[in-house]
Order: C-alpha cells, then structure tokens, then sequence
C-alpha cells in the first residue's frame, strides 16, 4: 500500500495545528516544568475550537520537554496539569508563532499560583570570546535577587552583580560575558551577604547563549538554579546548602553549633537564633547547657530546607528535635502560623488559635501539638485570613489553662497577620509561668 504524501498528511492534521511530518518552516517550541506545584504538565496549542492530544505532554516537574513542530500562525495556548482538559487549564493566552522560530516556555510557581515566562531561542550571536547570558527568576517568593558571576573566590565585596534585582516572574534579556570559567553567586537584592545560592564552578563557553532560571526551594528562602543553552540540555543545580537556626526551651545557658557553623551562644530559654547556612547532609551538632558537653546525635538537612533546631527539657534531661520549617508564603491575602511547643515545665499538648478557631494541629500525628513538636509545616497547612485585629489564644489541651492570650488585660494590643507572611507561634516556659511569641519568620524583602 502505498503511503500519503506528506503534504496530504499536513492537510489532515492543520486544523490540529500540528507539522505531522515537519517541514523547514515549523516553530519548535518546547516547555520547562520549572515548578514545584505541578508534577507534570501538558500544552496544547488551539486552532478553530479544535482540541486533540496535547502537543506536549506529560512534562515532570524539574524537566524539560523535546520539541514539538507547530505550523506558525496564532494560537490559543493552553497549560494544564497532565491529564487535565483544557477547559480547566491553568492558564491560556493568545501567542502567534513565525517561521522557523524556536522558543522554550517556562513554567513555574506553587499550586495555585501557576505562571509562565518564555525564553526566545533564536538570539543573535554573541561577539567573539563572548557568551549571552540571561536570567529568569522563577521563585517570587524569594523576592529581588542579585547574581553575581565572579571570579572563583572573589570577596562578593569586592564585586558588582552582574544583574541587578531580579524580580520574581522577570527575566534580565541577554548580556555579554566574557567566555571562562566563574563562580555563580545569588543574593538578596542590595545585600551581598545574603547568600541565597552558591556554585563554585560554571562554564560560559565562547560564541553560546545560556539562560540561567532560579527556582524554589522546599524552605522558601534558599534558590536553586537551571541552566538551559540555547537549543540545549538542561542542567540542575540544587542548593548545597540548608539552613538552620537553634531556638531554646529550657532553662539554662546554651551554646549550639552544627558543625563549625555556631548557631547559638550563652542563650538562655526564649532565644530564637537567626537561621545559618550549613552543609546540606549529614552535620554533627556541638551543644552545651551551663556549661557541661551534651550529646546530640548528628542531623541530616536536605538541600534548600529551613530548619529549626528545638533544645527543650530541663539542664538535667536535655532534649532535641529538627523540625522541618517553610518559609514559603501562602496565598495572597492570607498569613501562616505554625505552633511550636518549646515548653519545659509540662508535656501537655498544646493548641493554637486565631480569632477562636483552631488553626494549628500536628497535621502529621492527627493531634494537637506535644512538647518537642510542631503542627504542620505546609504554608496551606496553617493557612489563615491576614488581619490586623487577630485574636491569638494558646490552650494546654489537659487542662484547658489559657497559656497565652493576644490581646489580654495587660496588652490590649490585637495580633497582626500580614497577608503573604509566615509567623511561628513559640510557648515556652511551665502552666506556672508560660511565655509565648508570635515571630515573624524571616520576610523576604
């Protein structure tokens, strides 16, 4: 039987907006799932009404997809989660593709905060013993970002980033950069002491056009970052770094490191440390109470995590727990709260809540949250309304006593809750004498 010619074949598929046998003057377009809320995604470009297969399909979170030959003219494009129909795409938007043109979309952004920028792959050539360079930065949660390609070693002091406050959901365009070897710096923007990312060694290689994506972490604070060639293969470059801060619950002196990283000095109960880069992995911890050596197994941080290390109990039976934190901040118009028992007169659970609605259990164990312990560390876990007139109440769930009360007879003061901020309850102390505090956790600028 002999086979159709490929034009007749084209003819069938047009309405489906599909090249079935590719011809020279197809757009390629492909998609990066640089998301962490959407394990995989489909794409489907929309011609008359006409919706088959998707073009791309199936796209797991931290890949990108091969080409997929379009016929240029204009589009509906659609991105769904895999499996999902368009009528419930995450997002659609007109886009008219021409002759020839290669482009990779880039699709990022937590569940329910779906967005997309697209990287253009069809850039002039840089000048000789040059490479372009752009940057997307796909985490707005991290704020505006400096990038910094030094010398490897170089004093961040001694530099000028490359590019300057980068916002979440923007891209820089291409720069020129002088083809070799450098180290990738990123941090807050104006602040070259916040170290949000760190890669001793990249290559920008003469005559090519590389763009750079910062993507989330599991904590909310700390980057990762892709790097995409023109035309190319991608390559992941996780965090290699956590960070961790030590918060103290018993009564004593207390000196904390993990590591050679000090966390802590001389603190006493109702400290709560700043959060320390460390070594993602395996890291000893080095602690004292009053000034006698404790032992304290090591800990093991994932790339990218925030953690708090909890020191409760008493001098005299000494406890510790990592608890897992994220700094990732929730839905517009709603704040996080977490509750952290750091109690160290009772092992009564505890519970929170706000304007007299229980919002923070141990989601993990089912329960209100026991000394040691956290409730959940999903930002959509505590989620709650932003207000500035919050009632915060937190009860020992034995015997019902109030342990704290915003506002109460001696501050009349109501709490606030900031829309997009994360905050952790603290309650420390015994039902004799409890102490609490509502701390805002590190606010990305």
């Amino acid at each position: 039987m002999s086979k159709a010619p490929c034009g007749a074949v084209l003819a069938v598929l047009l309405s489906l907006a599909l090249a079935g046998c590719g011809t020279s003057q197809d757009a390629s377009i492909r998609l990066l799932n640089a998301s962490a809320g959407y394990s995989a995604l489909d794409v489907y470009f929309e011609l008359g009404g006409t919706f088959g297969k998707p073009q791309i399909s199936d796209v797991a979170s931290g890949t990108v997809s091969s080409y997929a030959q379009i016929t240029p003219q204009a589009y509906t494009v659609y991105f769904t989660s895999h499996g999902v129909a368009p009528a419930n795409a995450l997002s659609s938007a007109s886009q008219s593709f021409s002759t020839n043109q290669t482009m990779t979309y880039v699709a990022y952004g937590d569940s329910g905060e779906f967005a997309d920028m697209a990287i253009g792959e069809d850039q002039p050539g840089p000048s000789g013993g040059y490479t372009n360079v752009e940057v997307l930065n796909a985490d707005p949660d991290a704020g505006s970002l400096d990038v910094y390609l030094t010398s490897p070693g170089l004093p961040l002091n001694d530099a000028s980033p490359n590019f300057s406050a980068v916002k979440g959901g923007h891209s820089t365009g291409f720069t020129e950069i002088k083809a070799g070897t450098y180290e990738l710096r990123i941090t807050g923007a104006g602040k070259n002491t916040d170290l949000r990312f760190e890669l001793p060694s990249i290559t920008l290689g003469n005559l090519k056009t590389l763009s750079l994506i910062i993507t989330e972490t599991p904590g909310g604070y700390l980057v990762n970052v892709m790097a995409l060639p023109e035309k190319g293969s991608l390559t992941t470059y996780s965090n290699p770094d956590a960070r961790v801060r030590a918060v103290i619950g018993l009564d004593g002196s207390v000196s904390a490191s993990v590591g050679s990283t000090a966390l802590v000095s001389a603190a006493p109960e109702g400290v709560i440390g700043p959060y320390e880069l460390v070594p993602a992995g395996s890291d000893p911890v080095t602690l004292t109470v009053n000034g006698v050596s404790v032992a304290v197994p090591s800990q093991t941080m994932s790339p990218g995590q925030d953690y708090t290390l909890l020191i409760y109990g008493t001098a005299g039976a000494v406890k510790e727990s990592l608890l897992t934190d994220s700094n990732i901040p929730p839905l517009s118009g709603y704040s996080s709260v977490r509750l952290v028992n750091a109690m160290s007169g009772t092992t009564d659970p505890i519970s929170l809540s706000i304007d007299f609605l229980p919002v923070a259990t141990n989601i993990p164990l089912g329960s209100d949250v026991p000394s040691g312990s956290a409730s959940g560390t999903s930002p959509y876990d505590t989620q709650v309304t932003a207000t500035s007139t919050g009632t915060v109440i937190v009860t020992d769930d034995v015997t019902g006593q109030t342990l704290y009360s915003k506002p109460n007879t001696a501050d009349t003061n109501y709490a606030t809750l900031a829309s997009g901020d994360v905050y952790t309850m603290f309650m420390f102390g015994s039902t004799s004498a409890p102490s609490g505090e509502l701390f805002q956790d590190d606010p990305v600028p």
